[in-house]
């Protein structure tokens, strides 16, 4: 015979995301899904001003667009049909 034990399982799904820039929710589709964002996290090390610190911030596409266009070099792309021979 079986016996069957019922559980409520808690499961952290994300709901929101914020921009860290702009400060504006990231918009979801009609579904709720979230629609796209950069999301970073650095762990630092020794001898950075921040030593021992881990950061992590997310971007909305209109902020992260801004942040790489001030760059000197300008992140390498790739498009789905191609490798990105710098990241391997």
């Amino acid at each position: 015979m079986r016996v069957f034990l019922e559980k409520t399982v808690v499961r952290r799904e994300l709901s929101d995301v914020q921009c860290n820039a702009c400060g504006q929710q990231v918009a979801k589709d009609s579904y709720g899904n979230l629609l796209d964002y950069v999301s970073l996290f650095k762990q630092w090390g020794y001898h950075s001003p921040f030593d021992g610190e881990a950061h992590a911030i997310d971007l909305c596409v209109a902020c992260y667009s801004g942040w790489v266009a001030q760059f000197a070099i300008p992140p390498a792309v790739q498009t789905p049909d191609e490798e990105l021979a710098a990241c391997v």
